[in-house]
C-alpha cells in the first residue's frame, strides 16, 4: 500500500497527546453512564446524555444544518456521510479531556477518518455560535474544492450566527451599535457583541499579509480570523457579483491565487496602490461599524434513530480519541483497560500492538470473528494484512465499505487496493465516492488521480493531482510521490490533455 494512506490509527492513539491526567472517567463496566450512539440524516451522535437531551441536542444540529446550507446556497442539497458528534453529559469530563475550561467544543479527525465534534452536550445551548462555526467548516469542504484560510475562517464567522438566538449588537443609524434582546436565529452576518468589541479592539492585518495567511495558529490574538470575516462581509456586500464569481472558482477547484486575479482584476495584491485600496476601504468598513446582514429560514428534518448501546471497551476509544490531554501512559493504560473488558476491541488491539512493536494481525482476525458487524475490525485487518494477502486484504476492505459505505477511508482503500492489482475501471465508483465523502482529502484525490491515469485519462489525473499537491505542504514526503505522477502524466500527456483552467471538477 502506497506509504500516502498507511493507516493514521496508531499514531492517533498513542503519539498524538501530551498533558495531564483524566481522573473523572469511568466506563460502563465500572458504574459509569451507559453510552449510546443515535443517527440522524446528518449526524451520528455518541453521547451518554438522557433521551431528553438527545432529541433537544438533534433538532438544534439539524435546524443549525438546515441553515447553513441556505445561507451558503439558498438551497438545501445533499451533503454525503455523516458529521460525527461526541457529546458528554458531565461538563467536567469534557474539560478534563479537552485540557481547558475555556474550551467549549472542537473539531477533531478521528482515527479512522472520521470527521468529529467534541463538545459538552450543553454546549449546544451555551456556545451555539461554536458549533455552528465547525459545521460550517464541514459543509465549506464539500462546496468549495479550494478554500484560503482567510475564506474558511471568515464564511463560517459569517453563517455561525445562524444558531445564536441570544442578544446581539445591532446596527442603528449612525456608526454606533446599539443591544437588541430579541430571536436572532437564522441570521447571516449579524456581528455579536463580543465580535464589534475584539474588531474595534483587533491588530490591523493588511490585505496582502491576510491573502498570505497559512491558516496557523493566528499568534496575533485571532486578529487574522477577525480580518477574515471582514474581507468576507465586505466583498459580500460591496462586491457581490465578483465574489459569487470567485467562489464558483473555488468550487471548480481553482487555484485561490488565480482565481482572485481572474475575478478581482483591479485587486491584485501585487500591486502596491491596488493593495492599499482594500486596506484603505476595509479600515473604513470595519470603523463604520455598519454591517449589512440577512435572515434565512429552512426546515429540517429531525428524526432519529437509537442504534444501541456502546460497549464499554468501544467507550474507552471514544474518550482516546476525544481526549487532548492524556499522556501516552495513560493512553496505553486505557488501551489495557479495553481489552482487559474485551480482547477484540480493534482500535485497542492495533494500539497494543504498536506500543509491542509487534504485529495486531493474528489478534484482528480473531476480532472479525467475534465482531463481524464491525467495519472499524475489518478496515484494520485489511491495514494489517498488507500487500502480500491481497485476495484476503480485498475481502476485509469490502467488508468494512458494506458495513459503512460512508467511510471516506475505507473506500479509498479498496479503490487504491483494485487500482494497484490492475483493476482502474472496478476502483473508479468507489475512489469517486471516496472523494465525495472527504473532498479535502488529498491522499484520497491523489488516488482518484492514479485511477483516471491508469484508464488512460491523464488530463484529469493532472487536474486532480495537481489539486493534491497544492493542499499538502511543500516539505510533506507525499509532495514527493505526486511530483513524481505528475511529471510522469505531463511527458504521456502533452498540455493538449490538460482541461482548461477553471473547468469543473474532473469525474474520469
Amino acid at each position: 500500500m502506497d506509504f500516502v494512506r498507511q493507516s493514521a490509527t496508531a499514531a492517533a492513539l498513542l503519539l498524538s497527546v501530551p498533558l495531564s491526567a483524566n481522573a473523572g472517567f469511568r466506563c460502563p463496566a465500572k458504574g459509569g453512564g451507559e453510552w449510546h450512539e443515535y443517527r440522524s440524516k446528518h449526524f451520528l451522535l455518541q453521547t451518554d446524555a438522557g433521551r431528553a437531551k438527545v432529541e433537544l441536542l438533534v433538532n438544534r444540529l439539524e435546524a443549525m444544518h438546515a441553515l447553513e446550507l441556505q445561507a451558503l446556497l439558498g438551497e438545501q442539497v445533499e451533503i454525503p456521510g455523516r458529521l460525527r458528534v461526541i457529546a458528554f453529559a458531565d461538563p467536567a469530563l469534557f474539560t478534563d479531556l479537552a485540557g481547558n475550561y475555556q474550551i467549549a467544543g472542537y473539531y477533531t479527525v478521528a482515527a479512522l477518518g472520521e470527521p468529529t465534534i467534541v463538545l459538552p452536550i450543553e454546549g449546544m445551548q451555551a456556545h451555539p455560535q461554536t458549533v455552528a462555526h465547525e459545521v460550517a467548516h464541514h459543509l465549506s469542504t464539500f462546496l468549495f474544492v479550494r478554500q484560503p484560510s482567510w475564506f474558511r475562517e471568515g464564511l463560517a464567522e459569517f453563517v455561525q450566527t445562524v444558531a445564536d438566538v441570544e442578544t446581539q449588537m445591532q446596527p442603528a443609524t449612525g456608526s454606533h451599535l446599539v443591544r437588541g434582546a430579541r430571536d436572532l436565529r437564522g441570521g447571516v452576518g449579524i456581528v455579536p457583541q463580543s465580535m464589534a468589541g475584539a474588531l474595534q479592539e483587533a491588530r490591523r492585518v493588511s490585505f496582502k499579509e491576510l491573502l498570505e495567511w497559512d491558516g496557523r495558529d493566528d499568534l496575533q490574538g485571532a486578529s487574522y480570523h477577525l480580518y477574515g470575516w471582514l474581507l468576507y462581509h465586505w466583498l459580500w456586500n460591496t462586491r457581490s457579483k465578483d465574489f459569487t464569481a470567485f467562489q464558483q472558482r473555488l468550487s471548480n477547484g481553482d487555484d485561490p491565487g488565480v482565481a482572485w486575479r481572474a475575478t478581482f482584476t483591479d485587486l491584485d495584491p501585487a500591486n502596491a496602490a491596488a493593495a492599499a485600496k482594500v486596506d484603505d476601504a476595509l479600515e473604513q468598513y470595519r470603523r463604520s461599524g455598519r454591517y449589512a446582514s440577512y435572515r434565512v429560514e429552512a426546515k429540517a428534518d429531525s428524526a432519529f434513530q437509537d442504534a444501541g448501546p456502546i460497549a464499554s471497551a468501544d467507550v474507552h476509544m471514544l474518550m482516546q480519541e476525544a481526549a487532548r490531554t492524556w499522556t501516552d501512559k495513560e493512553q496505553v493504560a486505557n488501551v489495557d483497560e479495553a481489552l482487559a473488558e474485551d480482547e477484540s476491541q480493534p482500535i485497542a488491539i492495533v494500539g497494543r500492538a504498536l506500543a509491542e512493536k509487534s504485529s495486531p494481525l493474528a489478534r484482528l482476525r480473531k476480532a472479525v470473528t467475534i465482531r463481524p458487524e464491525d467495519w472499524r475490525a475489518w478496515l484494520v485487518l485489511g491495514d494489517a494484512l498488507g500487500t502480500e494477502s491481497k485476495k484476503q486484504q480485498e475481502v476485509a476492505y469490502r467488508k468494512a465499505v458494506s458495513l459503512n459505505p460512508d467511510s471516506a477511508r475505507a473506500q479509498n482503500s479498496l479503490a487504491w487496493l483494485l487500482v494497484e492489482t490492475g483493476r482502474p475501471a472496478e476502483a473508479l465508483p468507489i475512489a469517486n465516492r471516496a472523494l465525495d465523502l472527504a473532498p479535502d482529502n488529498p491522499a484520497i484525490m491523489d488516488t482518484l488521480a492514479v485511477v483516471a491515469g491508469r484508464m488512460g485519462k491523464c488530463g484529469e489525473a493532472l487536474v486532480l493531482e495537481r489539486r493534491a499537491l497544492a493542499m499538502v505542504a511543500k516539505s510533506s514526503p507525499h509532495a514527493d510521490a505526486f511530483r513524481k505522477r505528475i511529471g510522469e502524466w505531463e511527458s504521456g500527456c502533452g498540455a493538449s490533455a490538460v482541461p482548461a483552467a477553471g473547468s469543473a471538477s474532473p469525474r474520469p
